[in-house]
């Protein structure tokens, strides 16, 4: 695929510390983005971030649908070409059981395929070259738009994502850890949650300061080690036999074999 980016580099925050102290000044609306192509998803998310959005963008078909009915984002982008599995579309298995804004990306010429895709219950659909600032207005445009989620069974959106031994209810921000109850701050709270977005995947210290700093943030990135290191301290006397977080020198950090070997991506996750 073809992508294009603008080069504007977003004006240094003020004060960064205040961003530190108040992570939650910088909440903003989720999206999750789903392309095979690297190029395609390294561009997008920069841009996406860049605009203001906090952004997941998982690697497989999998981690996409766990994420888009578990964290539930507010507007999901989709390649045409990913798949399920079973081979089905991933977009239309994410139609069938999110009611997020749905946008598509085709390849480039595949005019039919928009079409379809738009008959298929998609909010919208553009073609490749993508440019990352049309991209995310028109994310912008999407959430402009007002929208009532239809329910499915007794709630269309759970806020509570069970992992293994790890507990994380979004909603009352509360995590446990084999039953045991462990008190986080508000930014170890956030890049939590980051890990648990991608549970398959390495963040980079760059990505969580992003995620969770904001993409204005300015200052050493040396304070993701500061807080994850007083997280993994909480949740290591929370359950000293379990490991939840790991660190991959030189590259940043992932959620540990013992949460992620027991996720089976083939079934509806456990919800409390």
């Amino acid at each position: 695929m073809n992508y294009t980016s603008s080069d504007r580099r977003p004006p240094a925050l003020p004060d960064p510390t205040k961003a530190l102290m108040d992570p939650d000044n910088n909440i903003s609306h989720r999206i999750l983005i789903a392309v095979n192509d690297p190029d395609l998803r390294r561009i997008s998310v920069a841009g996406l971030r860049a605009s203001g959005f906090c952004v997941s963008a998982p690697t497989d078909g999998d981690a996409a649908v766990m994420l888009a009915e578990s964290f539930s984002p507010d507007v999901i982008i989709v390649d045409t070409s990913v798949q399920c599995p079973d081979g089905r579309p991933l977009y239309e298995r994410l139609r069938e059981s999110t009611e997020q804004y749905l946008l598509c990306i085709a390849d480039e010429g595949q005019h039919r395929l928009r079409t379809s895709v738009l008959h298929a219950g998609a909010d919208d659909a553009i073609s490749v070259p993508v440019n990352a600032d049309e991209l995310a207005a028109r994310c912008h445009a999407l959430l402009r738009r007002p929208r009532q989620f239809q329910q499915r069974g007794e709630a269309s959106v759970t806020s509570t994502l069970v992992l293994g031994p790890l507990t994380i209810d979004l909603g009352r921000r509360e995590v446990r850890v084999d039953e045991e109850e462990v008190q986080t701050t508000r930014i170890e709270f956030s890049l939590l949650e980051q890990l648990c977005r991608r549970p398959t995947e390495v963040c980079t210290r760059e990505e969580l300061l992003d995620s969770v700093w904001g993409p204005k943030w300015v200052g050493d990135s040396h304070v993701v080690d500061v807080h994850l290191s007083n997280l993994r301290r909480k949740l290591d006397k929370a359950a000293p036999g379990t490991k939840v977080i790991h660190t991959v020198r030189g590259v940043g950090f992932r959620l540990a074999n013992d949460v992620t070997d027991v996720i089976d991506f083939s079934a509806p996750f456990a919800l409390a």
